[in-house]
């Protein structure tokens, strides 16, 4: 059976490789060692807790089983996102009053902590925050963003509607009911910003160890070992931290989530003519279709599209001629369009589609399923597994603390998934038919 784990120990070539700094000097580790926490996994979430606790002043060690960034922290669209998966609405009926609006407001706050963090140590990662553009593919979708933007005004954040000519004129093309502005989102250099976590980190104390997976752990009844094939990290608590790539190191983990396989296209740089006519504001567009439709411009004027592909299994080419066309209608303007290559990398997809806090024993920690939104979320898990790991009461926390519910089979899991996606992919083919290209070309 595949498993995201199979994939090739190195980075693949992205629109990130060129300008992201370099990693720091992460040596594996080697002999025994003692520390107040330890963390498996080098993305997003591991190193915001490795940061975390190292300025809250416990000595941390960090085991990676590649490199820095290696899953999907490196490998994402690059947008920091102030929302979950689901809308306000949903998360404080499926959550509760409590929890939801708690969630809720952590994922709201995410990018300024994300932005901050970025600030504060000076990462080098191409941080943009003028905003993102949500725009409405059909007219429900245009209500939907209303009432978003509804909600966030009254707790005091507004959300611009724009009208088809505004949104027209924010992209630089395509042809939509309407969009939402959100200003407290906004992109970066998603392999960047992974690593200047992790120099922040070390910065703080904290010891990476890349080139050390995490093969066994065990607990004596006083303090955590985690084992590597030439180590060992003693420790009073241990924090999981590996998302999609989770793998059987803590019994019945990884089947609390579905690996789904996303892939990112890009282009070659544009010309400085046709940069400047596309997304003007420096905004990413997502529209609201079912399936991933994610555009941005790069600092060096390539183009990033998200794409379909096989979402399940080894790599394989994403539908190349379904992006092509996807960017002739938003951008008429291109001429030819030159694609520069693809990647891909694994999120992970939780039954509910809400991220899991869960501590399946005394000292051991966990946070994962952002449901492709990870670059915030996972910030903020990091930082909330960091204070539970130094005594702050569960009751405290941003997110609720859950028991682990594996999934009954992974196999079942996956056919889901792909039947959802089959419905999603139809339900996206009725609105096209039934609303064409969207309202008329703005004058």
């Amino acid at each position: 059976m595949y498993h995201p784990l199979h994939d090739p120990p190195t980075l693949p070539l992205t629109a990130y490789s060129a300008t992201a700094l370099e990693p720091p000097e992460t040596p594996p580790l080697r002999g025994h060692h003692a520390a107040d926490l330890c963390v498996i996994g080098g993305g997003y979430t591991g190193l915001s807790t490795a940061l975390h606790a190292a300025e809250a002043g416990a000595r941390v060690i960090l085991l990676e089983a590649n490199e820095i960034g290696w899953g999907a922290s490196g490998r994402n669209f690059g947008q920091v996102v102030p929302y979950l998966k689901h809308e306000p609405a949903d998360a404080l009926s499926t959550l509760g009053e409590t929890w939801g609006r708690r969630m809720v407001e952590a994922a709201a706050a995410g990018p300024e902590l994300v932005f901050g963090l970025i600030e504060r140590h000076r990462m080098a990662c191409e941080a943009q925050r003028n905003g993102l553009l949500f725009a409405a593919h059909a007219p429900a979708a245009l209500t939907r963003l209303a009432a978003r933007a509804a909600f966030w005004r009254d707790r005091g954040n507004p959300i611009a509607i724009l009208g088809p000519t505004e949104t027209h004129d924010a992209i630089g093309g395509g042809r939509y009911w309407g969009a939402a502005l959100e200003r407290r989102g906004g992109t970066l250099n998603a392999l960047g910003y992974a690593r200047g976590l992790a120099r922040a980190a070390q910065a703080a104390g904290a010891r990476l160890c890349t080139r050390s997976r995490a093969t066994a752990l065990k607990h004596d009844g006083a303090r955590w070992r985690a084992e590597t094939a030439v180590g060992s990290v003693f420790a009073a608590a241990v924090v999981i931290a590996t998302n999609a790539y989770t793998d059987g190191l803590w019994p019945g983990l990884s089947r609390t989530i579905v690996p789904v396989r996303a892939y990112q296209l890009f282009t070659r740089p544009l010309s400085e003519n046709l940069r400047r006519s596309i997304l003007p504001g420096g905004q990413a567009l997502t529209d609201t279709r079912r399936m991933i439709s994610g555009v941005r411009l790069h600092a060096d004027g390539s183009l990033h599209l998200s794409g379909y592909g096989a979402p399940f299994g080894p790599e394989a080419r994403p539908d190349y001629v379904g992006a092509t066309a996807r960017l002739r209608a938003l951008f008429p303007q291109f001429g030819e369009i030159a694609w520069a290559g693809h990647w891909s990398g694994w999120i992970a997809m939780t039954a509910d589609e809400f991220p899991k806090f869960s501590e399946p024993a005394p000292g051991l920690l966990s946070g994962l399923g952002y449901s492709g939104r990870g670059i915030a979320l996972g910030t903020v898990m990091g930082r909330e597994l960091a204070r539970r790991a130094g005594g702050t009461p569960a009751e405290s926390l941003a997110f609720r603390t859950e028991p682990l519910r594996p999934i009954p089979s992974a196999a079942a899991a996956r056919a889901v998934a792909r039947g959802i996606v089959t419905l999603y992919r139809l339900r996206d083919a009725i609105d096209a038919f039934r609303y064409g290209n969207g309202p008329s070309a703005p004058a």
